[in-house]
């Protein structure tokens, strides 16, 4: 077996990268998320395709939107897991899920 596919560089993913697997994996459109956010088709496909970089305020509401954390958003890092009452209880958005 060879090594070659061992080296090499594995290519950043980056802010609005995430963005749109925030959006894809919530399964919206950009016309849906522009919707819940209460922005423009043209503010998401620009921030999704780096033409701009989004505010703080964009990146939250995207991400109660699409239900991800904030943090994996702006760092693509999972946020440290919560040892406080509820945790694996599956809670996204106020509705739960059973998990």
């Amino acid at each position: 077996m060879t090594t070659a596919f061992e080296q090499g560089q594995v290519p950043p993913i980056e802010i609005r990268h995430r963005l749109r697997i925030a959006r894809e994996y919530a399964g919206y459109d950009t016309s849906t998320l522009a919707e819940l956010v209460a922005v423009s088709r043209n503010t998401i496909t620009n921030a999704e395709s780096g033409r701009v970089s989004p505010r703080r305020i964009m990146v939250n509401a995207w991400a109660l939107a699409t239900g991800v954390p904030v943090s994996w958003l702006l760092t693509g890092q999972a946020p440290p897991a919560p040892d406080g009452p509820g945790y694996g209880l599956g809670i996204i958005s106020g509705k739960a899920s059973a998990a």
